[in-house]
């Protein structure tokens, strides 16, 4: 655009408002509706003014606009400063300023904040998609620039798409080496989102119908790439969270397992003192998707961790601060252990076997008899399995439970979900005198035949038990294996009727072999991404530099780069400048060999100076100019202004012969 235009053409504002549409539309959603729909309206008020005449809006006009503005984001993020409401503020500013657009300073300052608000679309997604989607938001934005430049205006739409082209060609080489060896110190995409809904996934408590309301979503819940075979579908019980806590419908955690509130770590720095591992260790590497959570999830029990990772008695992995961005992590696990077979202390045993006063009496005496009748604790589990085995049905639409949940379960209903066996089994273990406490996280996922890593969905959700036996430690026992084991070989779809697999989230892609393989070939490209580009972090840039220079420090290796690239974009841009300007028509260009011999001694022409009052003014000061800058003044205006070849062949040939010395 050129920087004497005053009013913006046309088709600027056209591919303007066009940049806008495109640059907001995947912040629809995380802005509020009233802010989207004054970016419609303002959008519609900006066309009237150029097509239809109305007027931009006065100073009264606009202050009303913003305080209005200002109200609606404090009413809509109840006056809390968050990464969202800063975002909103943000786009506010965007969408109003459209308004004003006058000026060449208006329009390049819509473009820099269209750059800024193109940055955050990366804030809440990153997956190979929505990078895409945010190069075609910074190439429109740089589209509008071209478009409003004075000599690619005047070119055809192909033409100006060509040209946009090659300026991102130009770009890419300095893109990549800049994404390779700049040092990552951090970036907007670590900052966390107060979003008002948490993430989808396993919560700190358990009652009845949570996890068959999880099971309904098909969302991503972690990737899992294992360094060698993936262990059978039997061993993979993706451990999360302990409950040991209940309060006659709900389980919990309790205070000696809750790392978040400071007190578990204190008590379980030495945690590997309490587990004896058998067998060797399998390595894998995790990439989880935001939970707005501090848990992590892996397969017990651990032999390495990554150092920023707590652990709890429970064998939770805690993170220090919430996962709200992906979080890619390595862990190696011994699928063969015994948890503290050495006993519990006096506190773990009474809180594995705490119940609730005046909760199920029915169960109660059923455990106590059936211990009775028992030899020991394993024939007591077999026998309660056996029942779950022969009596009980597998369904996400269970019937609703009264006040005594686990009896109305256990003895009438007998139809239910992972976490109804799972609690009502530790229950019944409780009330016969065994230490017994729920495990909840993911059990199984789905092999990417395409990349051989492992995919846990939503629906793999599941809760199983533990239970404490002398000299062996915490031994897992899963009740919904008794009931469906093809749950757990199979997975969750294989083990449900057809009116309840109506209900599971996403997966007939699971089902149906055509849909699930472009699902997987899908997942393994965005898998691919966020592992290669997203994943890219501080450790993964020293090995591949140190791969390809060998002990280089990256500070030092960037510093060099960033010169290289400097000098050569110098040498690139300096022709394209040199020529960007106007092009002077030979009139012109006669009279600025004038100017600049003037110039040479010691009378330059001011800014703005008209040439009149140029050669007035040096009369006076050189009388001795006056006669030769007069007549070159004269011919320079019938030059241009009178369009006369035999003035500028005259003008031309003055302009070579003017020699003025100095004083």
């Amino acid at each position: 655009m050129s920087a004497s235009t005053e009013k913006l053409s046309r088709q600027g504002l056209i591919w303007m408002l066009l940049a806008q549409a495109i640059v907001l539309l995947p912040l629809v959603f995380e802005v509020p509706v009233w802010l989207t729909l004054l970016a419609i309206a303002t959008g519609v008020w900006r066309w009237k003014i150029a097509t239809a005449g109305w007027r931009f809006p006065g100073k009264l006009a606009r202050l009303i606009l913003v305080l209005l503005v200002c109200a609606g984001l404090l009413f809509s993020f109840s006056g809390s400063f968050g990464m969202q409401s800063m975002l909103s503020l943000l786009i506010a500013g965007f969408v109003l300023k459209l308004i004003e657009l006058k000026r060449p300073g208006d329009f390049y300052l819509l473009c820099y904040l269209a750059y800024f608000v193109t940055g955050a679309q990366l804030l809440f997604a990153a997956s190979l998609p929505s990078s895409v989607y945010g190069l075609v938001s910074l190439l429109a934005v740089t589209g509008v620039l071209l478009v409003n430049n004075g000599s690619v205006a005047r070119l055809g739409v192909v033409k100006q798409c060509q040209r946009l082209g090659v300026f991102a060609l130009q770009a890419l080489p300095i893109m990549l080496v800049l994404f390779f060896v700049v040092p990552r110190i951090g970036s907007l995409w670590t900052i966390p989102l107060n979003k008002s809904a948490g993430q989808t996934g396993v919560s700190d408590s358990m009652a009845p119908g949570d996890f068959s309301n999880l099971m309904r979503s098909g969302e991503l819940a972690f990737r899992v790439s294992f360094d060698g075979p993936i262990p059978a579908p039997q061993q993979l019980y993706w451990r999360a969270l302990v409950f040991d806590d209940f309060d006659g419908r709900t389980w919990r955690q309790s205070h000696a397992q809750d790392v978040q509130r400071g007190r578990a770590s204190a008590q379980w720095r030495n945690w590997q003192n309490a587990v004896e591992l058998s067998g060797e260790p399998i390595s894998y590497q995790v990439l989880l998707e935001p939970t707005a959570k501090q848990w992590l999830y892996a397969l017990p029990t651990f032999s390495e961790l990554p150092e920023s990772v707590r652990v709890s008695p429970g064998l939770t992995l805690y993170e220090t601060e919430r996962v709200n961005q992906r979080k890619q992590y390595r862990v190696s696990s011994v699928l063969d252990y015994r948890l503290q077979p050495q006993g519990l202390d006096q506190p773990q045993t009474m809180q594995a076997l705490a119940l609730p006063e005046g909760y199920n009496p029915q169960t109660r005496r059923r455990a106590q008899q059936w211990r009775t009748e028992a030899t020991d604790e394993r024939q007591l589990m077999q026998r309660v399995l056996g029942y779950f085995n022969q009596r009980f049905r597998y369904t996400l639409q269970p019937s609703t439970l009264g006040e005594h949940t686990v009896d109305d379960f256990l003895w009438q209903s007998q139809a239910g979900f992972c976490e109804h066996f799972a609690g009502s089994f530790v229950f019944f273990m409780r009330a016969a005198g065994i230490p017994a406490r729920v495990v909840v996280g993911y059990q199984g996922g789905q092999i990417n035949s395409n990349d051989g890593y492992l995919v846990v969905r939503q629906y793999d959700a599941h809760a199983w038990a533990e239970v404490w036996l002398a000299g062996e430690g915490w031994v897992r026992v899963d009740p919904t294996a008794a009931v469906a084991p093809e749950r757990i070989e199979q997975g969750v779809e294989y083990s449900l009727s057809d009116d309840d697999n109506q209900l599971l989230g996403n997966v007939f892609s699971r089902r149906f072999q055509m849909l699930g393989d472009l699902q997987l070939r899908w997942d393994a490209l965005n898998y691919r991404w966020q592992l290669w580009v997203m994943g890219y972090d501080n450790a993964a840039q020293q090995a591949l530099l140190q791969k390809w220079f060998g002990r280089v420090s990256p500070w030092m290796l960037a510093l060099v780069v960033t010169a290289v690239v400097a000098l050569v974009s110098l040498v690139v841009l300096l022709p394209l400048l040199r020529s960007s300007g106007r092009r002077l028509a030979p009139a012109e260009r006669a009279y600025a060999r004038v100017e600049k011999a003037m110039t040479r001694c010691g009378q330059p022409r001011y800014v703005g100076e008209p040439p009149r009052q140029y050669a007035a003014r040096i009369s006076r000061e050189r009388p001795d100019l006056a006669d030769d800058l007069n007549a070159i003044t004269a011919l320079f205006e019938r030059a241009s202004y009178g369009d006369s070849k035999t003035a500028l062949a005259r003008l031309q040939s003055a302009a070579r012969r003017f020699k003025p010395s100095r004083l």
